[in-house]
């Protein structure tokens, strides 16, 4: 396997690369919103499909490895939500904000590039971003647009909504119609696979990149009103989620190396650049979630390298 530096230096060279071309004015916030757009649309798509169609069907390890992750993320969905209600006195829209910045990693910005450039941890990966895409998404996603109580009607379609969502998540298309290509034992032609290859291997310099590109072009707020925020987000992304997923895959029995380190980077990967975009959405927790999404990032220079040196 490679060493941490073969993997993490060049891994957070390119994201300072990145934040670099922010802060020289050479790139500003439009070109990373084009690049986000690219690599979520097109490049990890196509990385994604071609992982998937070209590995085995689901396995009974691969059950475990989600239930081990799914558990906790609710989990940690629902503590941060009430600690968000009951310790910082939020409203419920920023509350469900708080809870998703929480709970949904950067994976696919971060943790997938890595996962690729370790041989046997990109499979248990890509089914943990499945898990994290259908259910963590969906439940964050809810309990963000949760509407005022007296409008019932409406609370069951934007909840319906919300749970079809992630359904429409092209990461999690391309994921499971991969899937279903390997279950089927359908094997793609020479040139669709090397087309695949092809712009699926600029997913990750694209996707880090604009990871540094997006920090350096963010406002932050004063550490005075967000920091007890963004220290009880990364408490719980960061320290709780990690720890309870990796007892309950050790509880389930499972040895295999590749997926317990999949499992162990997937959860200590920083707040997703994605909860930043839905709480624009939604209007609600932006400047909290740009603090934590900077402040986890950096936390992640030690998380993952720590990842590494234990198991590569």
């Amino acid at each position: 396997m490679p060493s941490i530096l073969a993997v993490a230096l060049p891994v957070f060279a390119v994201i300072a690369a990145g934040l670099a071309a922010g802060r020289l004015r050479l790139a500003g916030a439009e070109d990373s919103a084009a690049l986000n757009r690219f690599v979520f649309r097109f490049a990890m798509p196509a990385a994604l499909f071609g992982l998937m169609s070209g590995a085995s069907g689901l396995q009974s390890t691969d059950g475990w490895l989600a239930l081990s992750y799914g558990a906790p993320a609710m989990l940690a969905v629902f503590a941060a939500y009430q600690i968000g209600r009951r310790l910082f006195c939020l409203n419920r829209p920023d509350a469900g904000a708080h809870a998703f910045a929480s709970s949904m990693g950067n994976a696919v910005f971060l943790g997938l590039p890595i996962a690729l450039a370790v041989e046997g941890w990109a499979r248990p990966f890509v089914v943990l971003m499945l898990v994290e895409g259908i259910v963590t998404l969906g439940v964050g996603a809810a309990l963000m647009a949760a509407p005022d109580t007296d409008e019932h009607a409406r609370n069951l379609k934007t909840f319906r909504d919300a749970m079809l969502r992630p359904l429409k998540n092209p990461l999690v298309v391309a994921a499971m119609a991969g899937f279903a290509f390997s279950s089927l034992g359908v094997a793609l032609p020479g040139p669709v696979r090397k087309f695949f290859e092809i712009l699926g291997d600029a997913a990750g310099p694209a996707a880090l990149f604009s990871l540094g590109l997006f920090l350096a072009t963010q406002k932050l707020p004063p550490l005075k009103e967000s920091g007890g925020k963004v220290a009880s987000i990364a408490l719980v992304k960061m320290a709780l989620l990690p720890v309870l997923t990796l007892l309950l895959l050790a509880s389930f029995g499972v040895r295999d190396l590749n997926y317990v380190a999949a499992a162990a980077l997937f959860t200590v990967t920083p707040t997703a650049v994605g909860a930043f975009v839905m709480a624009s959405q939604y209007g609600c927790y932006v400047r909290e979630t740009v603090a934590a999404i900077a402040a986890t990032t950096a936390l992640s220079i030690l998380t993952i390298s720590a990842v590494l040196v234990i198991f590569a």
